[in-house]
Parts: structure tokens; sequence; C-alpha cells
């Protein structure tokens, strides 16, 4: 505790009480000036000074090592600051808070035991689960994602399962946050996803995980139509598709009728006790699954589309053209289930407008 000693040239006061802090207004020793204020200080019944509260040294458990108080005096700052805003300076708390906590470990005089560890534990964990809400609010992904992962597992490396110290909802809440930076931060959906559903599983009543992982799912659906859409636009307009050519050089067409080269059928010596029996690999093997007309197969149906080019080209270009009606009518149907879609969500939200303030997030920063 800020302990000053009694001024003898004071007046009586109350003990306890506040009273302004004495400064001069010549300049301080390192060029700044001196500002009054308040200061409460600590005095017994008599008016002497109150030490009771001030570290001995000496064997202690850690709640009562200066360094403990101190990062509990960095949260409670660093809380302050993310009411207000201030995400940038409650970072520099936050940090500092870690830092502290780690120094702890390798404090003297420590008499460690369950309760400690724990005590250390859950307080470096609520420590980074702030620090992802501040990334998140700067728009720092990647270190929202790994601060959001650490209060889930520690900064161990590898990872001490003893560091798994946070209560489910605030497991929930961590898996939320890096659910977020992978969403918003990279657009990767698939493992925002897969965040918000075990996020879920911590705390299945939760009506905000329960609007993010709906709106997740849409956006990953809307993902896969986009790049199929990007494919069927592709192999609508590419040049040498449409005239029949396809997309890879001749060169690497294999060789067809009298031009095709003979396989070999004898052993082939690789090395010293190896051996390649040529074409053994395309033998069918017993137990091979027969021919079924649900199952397409490309090569013929790519040797006989050629077939059809060659054979009868205005037969082919009506091929052609009933292919593309096809992809074009399939596109159709795609933005027409987004379209549905946005009206079912627009739908949802408005009639969980009465929710709102509900499913909110709930508050960010963690007291354990």
């Amino acid at each position: 505790s800020r302990a000053s000693l009694p001024d003898p040239t004071a007046s009586p006061r109350i003990p306890g009480a506040q009273r302004p802090a004495r400064g001069a207004m010549s300049p301080t020793p390192g060029g700044g000036t001196y500002q009054y204020g308040f200061q409460i200080t600590p005095l017994m019944e008599d008016g002497s000074l109150d030490t009771s509260g001030d570290f001995k040294g000496g064997p202690h458990p850690a709640q009562d090592d200066p360094l403990y108080k101190m990062a509990l005096e960095n949260r409670e700052g660093g809380n302050k600051m993310v009411g207000m805003g201030q995400h940038e300076a409650a970072i520099g708390r936050y940090s500092e808070m870690i830092m502290q906590l780690r120094a702890l470990e390798q404090e003297a005089g420590i008499e460690w035991d369950d309760e400690g560890r724990l005590a250390v534990r859950q307080l470096r964990a609520s420590a980074y689960l702030n620090l992802s809400l501040c990334f998140l609010k700067t728009e720092q992904w990647t270190h929202a994602s790994n601060t959001a992962t650490r209060a889930l597992q520690g900064d161990k490396d590898p990872p001490d399962p003893q560091e798994d110290v946070l209560a489910p909802e605030k497991k929930a809440k961590a898996l939320f946050r890096r659910a977020q930076a992978q969403s918003q931060g990279f657009g990767n959906f698939a493992k925002a996803l897969e965040d918000l559903k075990k996020a879920l599983e911590y705390t299945p009543d939760d009506k905000a995980l329960q609007q993010e992982l709906a709106k997740m799912d849409r956006a990953t659906n809307k993902a896969a139509k986009e790049a199929d859409k990007k494919l069927a636009g592709f192999l609508c307009g590419n040049k040498k598709v449409k005239d029949g050519e396809g997309i890879f050089d001749d060169s690497l067409r294999p060789e067809e009728g009298w031009k095709a080269k003979p396989f070999k059928k004898e052993p082939m010596k690789m090395k010293e006790g190896l051996w390649l029996m040529p074409g053994a690999a395309d033998e069918k093997k017993e137990g091979d699954e027969p021919p079924s007309d649900d199952k397409v197969d490309f090569d013929e149906l790519s040797r006989e589309i050629n077939e059809l080019k060659e054979d009868d080209p205005s037969e082919f270009a009506k091929f052609r053209e009933k292919v593309q009606k096809k992809l074009e009518e399939e596109i159709a149907e795609m933005d027409k289930q987004d379209a549905e879609e946005a009206g079912k969500e627009g739908a949802a939200a408005e009639k969980a407008g009465a929710d709102e303030a509900a499913a909110a997030e709930p508050q960010p920063v963690e007291s354990p």
C-alpha cells in the first residue's frame, strides 16, 4: 500500500480521512511539475501509520505476494479502460498483468499450494480472454485468435492440461471470439463454424451463439455456391471449352488408335531386387465393383463427345447448347435459393428484435 509519514506541521485531522496532498510549485528533478490531489493514508486510532497491510517478506501464499496484487490492480484498471472504449490502453494493462504473473511463478519464498496455483492460472486466463476482446475491437485478427486460444489452454508449449481452468461459459466466450477472428479477419468460415459448434456445447441456450452459428452456416453455403458459380462461368466462358478443345494442351492427351504405343508386358528391372510389371495396376482385381449406371465414366464420356464433334458438328453444337442451358438453369436456381435464404434471414432478424438485448454478448471483462 502507498504510505506517507504524518506531517508534524499539519493540523489535527480525523484518522483515515482524505486530505490534499502537499506539493511544491517548483520543478521536479526530472523537469516535471507537482500537482495537487488526494491520497488515502491508513492510520491507527492514535494517528500512527497502519502498516498491517504491508508485505513483510518471508514464506507466504501466492495471493499475498505484491506481484499478485499488482496483477489484480492491472486487471481492474484494464477492465475500466475497456468500459471506456480505450482498448489500446487496456491491451497494455492486460499484457503487463501477464508478465507479472509469469514473474510471480519464479518468485522466491512463495508457499505454493493447489489454491494458489489455481488462482494464478485463472487470473492469467482472464487476462488472455480480455486481450482477445481488445484485439477484436482493434481488428488485430491474428492476436485475437491466438489470445483466445491461450485463454482456453494456457501459454505453455506443449499445452499443459492443468491450464484448462476456464468455466464453461467463459470457454464458450473464448471460442466465440476466436470464431469472430477467423470469419471477420481471414474469411475462414469453416474454422469459425467449428468453434461456434463447440461453444454451443458449453452454452446450448446462448441466443447470441445460436444466431452467429446460423449466420456462419449461411456464409459457408454461400461461399460454396459462389465457388460453383465461378467454375460454371469458367466452363461457359472459356473459348477452348466452347470449341470442344478442352483446357489442356494436346501433348498431354494419350494417343489413341494406330498411334498408340503398345505397352510392354515383360517385367522391367528398376534396381537390384526391384522389378516392375507394366500394366499390373490397371488389371482388374477380384472383387472390383461391376459397372453401374449411377457412376459416370468420364474418360468414356469424353471420348464419345469428341467422336460426336468429329462425326456430326451440328449435333455437337446442339449438345453444347443444352449443356450451357442446363448450367444457366442451375445458376438461376442457386440465385433463387440465395434470395429465399436472405428473406428468411430478414424475417428471423425482425422476429428476434425483441430479444436483441438478451441475445447481446455478455459483459466482456472477466473477474474470476
